[in-house]
C-alpha cells in the first residue's frame, strides 16, 4: 500500500506543501439532479438504519432469567427496594423495630415487555427467612429486545444507586449485542500497533458513524473522539498514516452505503506573516489526494473520487461555508483546531450553518481558545464559542486513561462509547507473567464520568487473572501470537 511510503513525506511538508484551502472545482448540478438526490437520500438512510439493526427478540431468550438470578441478584434487590413498594414496606415495618423485616434475597419469576415479576425472600430478626413476598419491577417502557431490556436495567440501576461494578455485569446479558467487550492482548502502548488492532478501531468507528447518520433522532452536528496513541496528536507516537487510513476506511464505508462524503481539512489561517496551519495537519490535505483509494479503473472502489470535471461519492474540501455542495450528505472534518493568532470557530460555524440538515462530523476536534494578541480568543465572546463547541453531539468516544501525574505511560484503563450505547469504563490488568493483558469493564454510565469516579473505580477494580495478577505497574510484552486478529467480540 502506498500510504506508508508517504508518511515520511507528510512529516517533511512545510509551508510549500501547505494547502491553502481553496475550493475545488465542482461540476455544475442541474436542478433535476439535485432534486433526484434529495429524494434518494431518505431511501438510503432508511436502508442504512435497517442494516445497522442487530436485535434479538426478548421472547426467544430463555436464559435471561437464569442470568439475572445468578449474576445480578444483588442489583435486582437494590432496584426492587428503590423502585417498588417493597422498600417503603420495609421502612414502615422497621421504623419501630429495626431488622424485624429485611428483604434478603430475590429471584426472577417472569420477564415481560414492561415489567419483571420478582419473588423476594424476607428475613426476620432471628435471621431465618420468615416469608416470601411478590413484587413487580416496572421497566419504564416497553422492551421488545434484549438490548432494550439491558438499557432499561441500566437506567433502573443508576436510579437505585447500584454499584458501578455490579451494574457492569449487565453488559453480558444473554442475547444483547456485544458492542462493549475489548479483546485481550491489545498492547496499545507499543507503536506502531499491529495492523489488525488498527483495523479494529477503523471498523468500530465506521459502524458507529453509520448508525449515527442513519438515526433520524441523532443531532446532525456530531463529534468523534478516538485517541489511541497513534491518533493522539498530543503524543510523539502520533502517526499521520494511521489518521489517513482511518479517514479512508470511514469515508469508503459511508460511500458504499450510497452517501456522498466530503472530507475536509482546514487550510491556512491567520494574516500576513502569521499565516499558517497546525503542524499536525501540515500536508494532510495533499496526502489525501495522493494516497491509494483503489479508485482506478478495475479497482475495488472505481470512480469513488470522480474525475477532474466531476466529483465522485468521496470529495475533498476545506473548512468554511463555501465548501458545502448541494449534493453533500456527510461532511467529515479532520481535527479542526484553533492556533495562536487564528480561531477555527468562525469558519466552522459558517460551515455548520451551511450544512443545515446534513451530517457534520468533527474528528478529534480541539475547539478550545488559544490566547493571542489583539484580544483574539479572549474573554469577549468566550461564552458563545463554548456554547458552539457544546452543540456537537458525541457519537463515538474511545480514549486511554493514565495516571494523573504521568503522561502516556502506564495505561491504567480505557473509556469507550459508541452511538446508542453507554460509556463503558475499563480497567487494564495484566497476568502475573506480564504476557497477557485484559480490559475489564468496571462501570457503565449514561454520560462521561468525572475524574474522581474514574480514579476510584480503576483503583479498586478486580483482577481477572487472580491475586497474582498485576495492575498497571508494567506494560508487559506483546502476545505470543502477534498475527492473531483481535475483534470487539
Amino acid at each position: 500500500m502506498r500510504l506508508f511510503s508517504l508518511i515520511s513525506t507528510a512529516l517533511c511538508v512545510g509551508e510549500s506543501g501547505a494547502w491553502t484551502g481553496s475550493a475545488r472545482l465542482r461540476s455544475p448540478q442541474s436542478p433535476q439532479c439535485v432534486e433526484a438526490a434529495e429524494q434518494k437520500l431518505p431511501v438510503l438512510l432508511e436502508r442504512l438504519r435497517h442494516s445497522r439493526r442487530v436485535r434479538t427478540p426478548l421472547a426467544s431468550l430463555g436464559d435471561v432469567e437464569a442470568f439475572c438470578n445468578e449474576q445480578f441478584e444483588d442489583g435486582l434487590l437494590a432496584m426492587a427496594m428503590h423502585c417498588t413498594e417493597l422498600g417503603r414496606t420495609a421502612k414502615r415495618k422497621n421504623s419501630w423495630n429495626r431488622g424485624s423485616w429485611t428483604p434478603a434475597s430475590v429471584r426472577v419469576e417472569a420477564i415481560e415487555a414492561e415489567q419483571i415479576s420478582l419473588c423476594v425472600g424476607v428475613k426476620g430478626r432471628s435471621g431465618a427467612q420468615d416469608e416470601v413476598v411478590s413484587a413487580v419491577l416496572p421497566l419504564g417502557g416497553r422492551c421488545e429486545t434484549a438490548d432494550e431490556l439491558r438499557a432499561a436495567l441500566f437506567s433502573l440501576a443508576a436510579e437505585a444507586g447500584v454499584g458501578h461494578v455490579t451494574a457492569a455485569r449487565l453488559l453480558s446479558l444473554p442475547g444483547s449485542t456485544d458492542d462493549w467487550s475489548l479483546p485481550d492482548d491489545l498492547w496499545l502502548n507499543e507503536t506502531p500497533n499491529r495492523r489488525s488492532v488498527r483495523q479494529m478501531f477503523y471498523d468500530d468507528l465506521a459502524g458507529a458513524l453509520q448508525a449515527a447518520v442513519g438515526d433520524v433522532s441523532c443531532p446532525r452536528r456530531m463529534r468523534v473522539t478516538i485517541t489511541p496513541p497513534e491518533l493522539n496528536m498530543e503524543m510523539d507516537s502520533y502517526r499521520v498514516g494511521t489518521l489517513l487510513e482511518l479517514v479512508r476506511h470511514v469515508a469508503l464505508q459511508l460511500s458504499e452505503s450510497g452517501l456522498r462524503v466530503r472530507v475536509c481539512v482546514q487550510g491556512s489561517m491567520g494574516q500576513g506573516a502569521f499565516t499558517g496551519m497546525p503542524r499536525v495537519l501540515s500536508g494532510v490535505r495533499k496526502l489525501l489526494g495522493m494516497m491509494d483509494w483503489q479508485a482506478g479503473e478495475g479497482e475495488a472502489h472505481e470512480g469513488c473520487l470522480g474525475s477532474e470535471d466531476c466529483e465522485g461519492p468521496i470529495r475533498f474540501g476545506a473548512i468554511g461555508g463555501d465548501q458545502v455542495a448541494e449534493d453533500d450528505d456527510v461532511l467529515l472534518l479532520l481535527a479542526p483546531q484553533s492556533m495562536v493568532g487564528a480561531s477555527i470557530v468562525q469558519p466552522l460555524s459558517e460551515m455548520a450553518a451551511a450544512a443545515g440538515e446534513r451530517a457534520l462530523v468533527i474528528l478529534n476536534a480541539d475547539l478550545s481558545d488559544r490566547q493571542s494578541s489583539g484580544g483574539l480568543m479572549g474573554v469577549r465572546g468566550r461564552a458563545d464559542r463554548m456554547a458552539f463547541a457544546e452543540s456537537f453531539h458525541e457519537v463515538y468516544h474511545c480514549r486511554l486513561l493514565y495516571r494523573g501525574t504521568q503522561f502516556m505511560y502506564p495505561i491504567r484503563g480505557a473509556l469507550r462509547m459508541s452511538h446508542g450505547g453507554a460509556y463503558v469504563l475499563y480497567a487494564r490488568r495484566e497476568s502475573a507473567d506480564a504476557k497477557h493483558e485484559r480490559y475489564v469493564p468496571v462501570g457503565v454510565f449514561g454520560s462521561e464520568p468525572e475524574p474522581p469516579t474514574i480514579t476510584q473505580l480503576l483503583t479498586n477494580a478486580p483482577n481477572p487473572f487472580g491475586d497474582e495478577g498485576r495492575s498497571d505497574t508494567s506494560q508487559g510484552s506483546p502476545p505470543e501470537d502477534p498475527t492473531a486478529p483481535p475483534s470487539w467480540e
